[in-house]
């Protein structure tokens, strides 16, 4: 399809493919010139030659940036499939991790990074200088962006991967109840009645109103006051250290965080559900047998097994 739509390959800088990918994707010229490792000027020179040989505009510039033409959309599929295959044809059997220079982008939230990462980064200091991460936010659209090859791994919590995608779970973990030292509830039997009346910090990613704290306590006949809702666990143990405030979450962010800020932790009330205490690493199987791709799942499961 490709040598259908570029006629005359022997007269075509294959580079520009990728400049055509790096803006399809990111619909603003500087930073898929970031993505590439291209200059402003440069990447505007080489959207011109584009657009010359393609005898098309592809991208117009619009309030919320650059908008594909029909041609650039038409285009967009088969260019981004030649690309993978490329990839993946031209890379060496074996990966160097030693000597290797490459970036792996990650979608993930801010649980996964405090639980793994620092594991990680010590790792790749190690044995593999050369190797860096991005780091994207995800939320509710890291399947999506596995497809489009926005990133190269997903690593969040799933109630259902498609077939198309491959997985590893890398944490399971379970809930505690996380406040400061002297807190009232760090003394005493720890009942329902007296958790639902403290001061609730909640934890959500999407912003919801409620949790499922409020949805076991609602099988109870008992309500909580959400003093206040923030959307990822790093900012909450400077709140949980300042205020009467309490919070249920995951055990390994309580033992990342609790030293550094003298909290408390008690064994949640209640158990919470499976997946929002855990990481799944997943990426699509087209990447299945690439060798940097297989050498990074394989770091990662061994740094899930490491200390944090």
């Amino acid at each position: 399809m490709i040598i259908i739509i570029l006629m005359n390959l022997a007269g075509f800088d294959l580079n520009l493919l990728l400049v055509f990918d790096a803006i399809m994707r990111e619909r603003h010229v500087t930073r898929a010139g970031n993505r590439i490792g291209m200059s402003q000027p440069a990447m505007s020179n080489a959207l011109n030659r584009l657009r010359h040989h393609l005898q098309d505009e592809l991208f117009v510039r619009a309030a919320d940036g650059m908008r594909p033409t029909p041609r650039a959309v038409e285009l967009a599929g088969p260019v981004r499939e030649a690309l993978e295959t490329l990839e993946i044809t031209l890379d060496t059997a074996q990966f160097d991790a030693s000597t290797a220079q490459r970036s792996f982008s990650i979608g993930c939230n801010d649980y996964a990074v405090a639980t793994l990462m620092p594991a990680l980064m010590r790792r790749l200091e190690r044995d593999a200088p050369g190797v860096t991460l991005r780091l994207v936010p995800s939320a509710g659209r890291t399947l999506e962006m596995l497809d489009a090859q926005d990133i190269d791994f997903g690593m969040s919590a799933f109630s259902e991967i498609p077939e198309r995608f491959g997985s590893i779970a890398l944490v399971e973990d379970c809930y505690v109840l996380m406040m400061r030292k002297g807190h009232p509830l760090t003394r005493g039997k720890l009942t329902l009645e007296r958790y639902a009346r403290a001061r609730h910090l909640l934890v959500s990613p999407r912003g919801d109103a409620v949790g499922f704290v409020d949805r076991a306590l609602a099988n109870h006949g008992l309500t909580r006051q959400i003093a206040i809702t923030i959307n990822n666990f790093t900012v909450a143990p400077v709140l949980l250290a300042g205020s009467d405030l309490v919070m249920i979450g995951p055990k390994r962010i309580a033992e990342t965080y609790a030293p550094l800020y003298e909290l408390v932790t008690r064994p949640a009330p209640f158990s919470g559900p499976r997946e929002f205490a855990s990481a799944v690493l997943v990426w699509h199987r087209r990447f299945g047998n690439h060798p940097a791709h297989t050498w990074f799942r394989e770091l990662l499961s061994e740094v899930a097994t490491e200390p944090a």
